[in-house]
């Protein structure tokens, strides 16, 4: 049995988002960038849907590295 919780659409659109972003790049978005690729109008916004995404355990944070969002699969 897994622990993670299900994800609205929101937050499964931006778990897309992050994980296509990693695979072309190499390394994770900043909030910026997924402010950009959301089409969200703040940063605040993202915060709040990566946020999700840790607390239902689909990503976490590498300690001590910017652009650290890192998905769990």
């Amino acid at each position: 049995m897994s622990d993670k919780l299900g994800l609205t659409p929101k937050q499964a659109h931006m778990k897309e988002l992050i994980r296509v972003f990693i695979s072309e790049h190499g390394y994770s978005p900043s909030y910026h960038e997924l402010m950009a690729l959301s089409k969200l109008k703040s940063t605040s916004g993202v915060h709040r849907l990566v946020h999700q995404l840790i607390k239902r355990g689909h990503a976490n944070f590498i300690d001590g590295s910017d652009r650290s969002i890192n998905l769990i699969d």
